[in-house]
């Protein structure tokens, strides 16, 4: 996915999240984290997550320019940055990109 946000914008973007147990049963998650990285890499032991608003298998983060006002947000530089999400679910962590966020 790939999506357009002004250097002044601050955008909520809700996803989907489905996780399911090895027996096909949905599982019951504690929350999703979310982080930025530069364009095409992937999160490693550094990776700074912060949470998400998580509720009924959405979760919701709050995107910003980086001339927007800073509150709450996730501020994606002029580089733009891929955006990853993660299940918080002990012991497990599975993190996956979910879009590529271009700032004009």
């Amino acid at each position: 996915m790939f999506m357009e946000l002004s250097g002044i914008d601050r955008i909520y973007r809700d996803y989907d999240i489905t996780a399911t147990l090895k027996n096909g049963q949905p599982a019951a998650l504690t929350g999703v984290q979310a982080a930025l990285l530069p364009p095409r890499t992937r999160p490693t032991a550094a990776t700074v997550w912060v949470a998400t608003a998580y509720a009924a298998g959405v979760a919701t983060v709050l995107l910003a320019g980086p001339y927007a006002d800073p509150a709450n947000a996730l501020i994606v530089s002029l580089g733009g940055a891929d955006l990853w999400l993660k299940v918080v679910d002990n012991p497990e962590v599975d993190a996956e990109y979910v879009e590529r966020i271009y700032v004009y």
